[in-house]
């Protein structure tokens, strides 16, 4: 079937709020977050549409810095699946890229997702990243001592955190990456001096981490610690929400064998999820 790629617009919303409700056993983002993505500067919406330019298919690219594009959100209706669309809105998404500037296209794909992952990798892309979205609710018991807790920290402490960290296997296994939420880019000591402006970045003796806040609880997506420290600081982010708060705790976390155990240990459940690249 024979398919036109174009950008998405304003009166696209109400026709694809209805197949991108329930893509998911918790639902979907898309229909809360479309309307602001076309109105982001930095960013893209494609859709796919028919003869009656009704959109059956969407995706979304947008610049993280003036190198890197993120690339996500792609959906297609259950009616028109397998017609090549996710293809070629991913093509349409690498060219809109690399016209902006962009060397590297990145995307994330949860590790489960063997039909996703095949696609792109026929698309070019190439696996370069392993992590865990580790989610653990607070439990009560005791808190740690003043000085052991997580309390903000300084630029000094930020360069600290970055010297050690840009030395570190967290760094490696993570190919120099932060998380913002669900998206990757390069890290920066910006980042972390950014965060401290912010009252987001965080240390104690365990470690360092930048964390994010919510109403759903907090947040991390740089953790900077070594295997012996790492029980300290995953205790002290319990710490960070208040006594008795059943908000949850989030983290992204890079693949190594002992970041996954502190992790199992301290009671987080753990999702992979893989990060692919393809150089523009």
């Amino acid at each position: 079937m024979s398919f036109v790629i174009r950008p998405a617009r304003a009166d696209d919303v109400p026709a694809i709020e209805p197949w991108t409700r329930d893509t998911f056993s918790w639902g979907d983002y898309v229909p809360d977050r479309l309307p602001g993505w076309l109105e982001e500067p930095g960013s893209l919406v494609i859709v796919c549409v028919l003869e009656d330019d009704v959109p059956v298919a969407l995706s979304r690219a947008e610049l993280l810095s003036p190198s890197e594009a993120w690339l996500s959100a792609a959906r297609v209706h259950p009616d028109h699946r397998r017609e090549g669309m996710g293809m070629a809105m991913n093509d349409f998404a690498i060219e809109w890229a690399r016209d902006k500037g962009a060397l590297v296209s990145r995307l994330a794909i949860e590790a489960g997702n063997r039909a996703a992952i095949g696609q792109v990798l026929r698309s070019g892309y190439r696996k370069t990243g392993e992590w865990v979205h580790a989610t653990a609710p607070p439990t009560a018991g005791r808190r740690l001592d003043g000085d052991l807790g997580l309390r903000p920290g300084a630029v000094v402490d930020a360069d600290a955190a970055w010297t050690f960290w840009s030395q570190s296997d967290l760094a490696q296994a993570a190919r120099d990456l932060i998380s913002l939420g669900w998206r990757w880019r390069k890290a920066s000591h910006h980042d972390l001096e950014a965060a401290v402006e912010t009252h987001r970045f965080l240390h104690s003796p365990g470690g360092w981490v930048i964390t994010e806040s919510d109403d759903e609880g907090i947040s991390v997506g740089w953790v900077a610690t070594t295997p012996a420290d790492a029980p300290l600081l995953l205790q002290g982010l319990r710490d960070v929400l208040p006594e008795g708060s059943q908000r949850r705790i989030e983290a992204m976390v890079p693949v190594t064998a002992w970041a996954v155990e502190a992790l199992q240990r301290e009671g987080f459940e753990m999702q992979p999820v893989n990060i692919y690249s393809k150089g523009l």
